[in-house]
């Protein structure tokens, strides 16, 4: 564990962004909700409606049954961090990795931003090697996991359906992408070039706003992370198969709806559009929010598979819907903490 001398210096939650990084990411907003008034004008509005109806009172029982997948992904997490770590307790754990989901969902790059603020703030109670260790493991184990998923995914829709062959390249490329990626990230973790990587994208300007990472820091944490990976990889398969888990919460999400609009479509459908929608999505990382972008990708999922395009839409505002009901309890944490009434767990004994 590293002394007070090699901590990283942090400079809080919320850092200030450049005035030309705001206003890109505002435009990118304006121009998605833009996106969403002219998807819904082309669509229809009364057709939108009606299937709007058809899900009702479902879409809270869809926002519940969805706490479901956060346990799961908290379970890859969980597995991940020691004894000491465990000890502030497991709901004060995953109010702080709803937190980092919440940060996710509205800062760019998706799925990544958060990450630092989870690091920050447990580093405060278990360190900052052991906090930034199980979250660096964790997020590799998620993205196999989501290659896996991609994998059948894709699998079955190219299987059972028809897709247009630049769909099948679009829907394919991210997927290709992503199995590299995970593949040199184990090679980097295993190897020691982890902080190495991180200091060359310091010293090409790619900062992380939150956090300084000297030397020290960067060199101690690639010591834990290639010692977790040489002698408990068994821990990341759990964590894999847990964040596996975690992403067939939004197939079952998809299956739902879909069955709520059309009992005709299965269980295999469900699987083709969560897949293409995934895969997708996962070019727009950029976009805040993914706002416009994400309800046109699954539309034209929808389509592709030979579904109404209204239904597409729907589909797409209850998913929407749904996601911004699970920033809630996170950015109120969030709130919570920065407002000082409570704060991030406390150091525990160890």
């Amino acid at each position: 564990m590293m002394n007070r001398r090699e901590r990283p210096e942090a400079k809080g939650i919320g850092q200030p962004r450049s005035p030309f990084r705001k206003a890109l990411e505002a435009l990118t907003m304006i121009a998605g909700l833009l996106g969403l008034v002219w998807l819904g004008g082309s669509v229809g509005w009364p057709a939108i409606r009606a299937n709007i109806a058809l899900i009702g009172g479902w879409f809270f029982l869809l926002v519940a049954l969805y706490l479901l997948a956060q346990m799961a992904f908290m379970a890859g997490w969980w597995v991940l961090l020691g004894t000491r770590a465990r000890r502030i307790g497991y709901w004060r754990t995953f109010g702080l990795y709803l937190v980092g989901d919440s940060v996710n969902y509205f800062v760019p790059p998706a799925n990544l931003a958060g990450e630092p603020v989870k690091a920050y703030l447990l580093s405060r109670s278990i360190g900052f090697g052991r906090s930034v260790t199980s979250i660096v493991v964790h997020k590799h184990a998620e993205l196999v996991a989501q290659a896996l998923f991609l994998c059948g995914g894709l699998s079955i829709a190219m299987a059972q359906f028809a897709l247009p062959t630049r769909l099948r390249y679009a829907a394919v490329a991210p997927l290709v992408g992503l199995g590299l990626f995970v593949i040199v990230i184990f090679w980097a973790l295993r190897r020691r070039v982890y902080g190495a990587l991180l200091r060359g994208l310091m010293s090409c300007g790619i900062k992380n706003n939150r956090m300084k990472l000297p030397w020290h820091a960067t060199a101690s944490l690639d010591r834990s992370l290639s010692r977790f990976y040489n002698t408990r990889m068994a821990l990341f398969w759990w964590a894999t198969m847990f964040c596996l888990l975690g992403w067939c919460g939004g197939l079952l999400e998809t299956y739902l709806v879909l069955q709520l609009l059309s009992t005709k479509a299965g269980l295999g459908t469900a699987a083709a559009v969560e897949a293409i929608a995934m895969a997708l999505n996962s070019m727009i990382f950029f976009v805040p929010g993914r706002i416009g972008s994400a309800e046109a990708v699954r539309i034209v999922a929808f389509s592709a598979l030979g579904l109404p395009v209204a239904q597409g839409a729907v589909y797409s505002l209850i998913r929407r819907g749904r996601e911004l009901a699970w920033t809630v309890p996170g950015l109120l944490i969030l709130l919570k903490m920065r407002a000082g009434i409570g704060g991030a767990p406390r150091e525990v004994p160890g």
